[in-house]
């Protein structure tokens, strides 16, 4: 199934990205390795949410679920379980999703105000 909204295949390419990535978690961060992958995973909902119902809220939580992964993604670095390149690659896909979805909230303002 092909998706039409770019952000959802961005999400999409990002979890399988992830999921990659936080198999070599040490047993010891079993949670930070779960509330990350369960971030991406709402991350993915949120958008379609979104998508359907074209709602700025599902939007504003969009950010703060990107937000949250990032911090987890930071702790990540900071405990020396990512390398500093996959904390780049991962940083560089949070980065766009972040652009694309405030310009999704931009358009999304603009349009109601016409």
């Amino acid at each position: 199934m092909r998706d039409k909204l770019l952000i959802i295949t961005k999400v999409k390419k990002s979890i399988d990205y992830i999921e990659k990535v936080v198999i070599n978690f040490p047993r010891t961060e079993i949670i930070l390795k779960n509330k990350i992958i369960e971030s991406y995973y709402d991350l993915l909902e949120l958008v379609y949410r979104a998508n359907i119902y074209q709602d700025i809220n599902y939007m504003k939580e969009i950010v703060i679920k990107v937000r949250m992964i990032e911090y987890y993604i930071k702790v990540s670095l900071n405990k020396q379980i990512l390398s500093f390149k996959k904390y780049e690659i991962i940083g560089n896909h949070l980065l766009e999703l972040n652009k694309m979805i405030n310009a999704w909230i931009k358009y999304e303002k603009n349009r109601k105000l016409v």
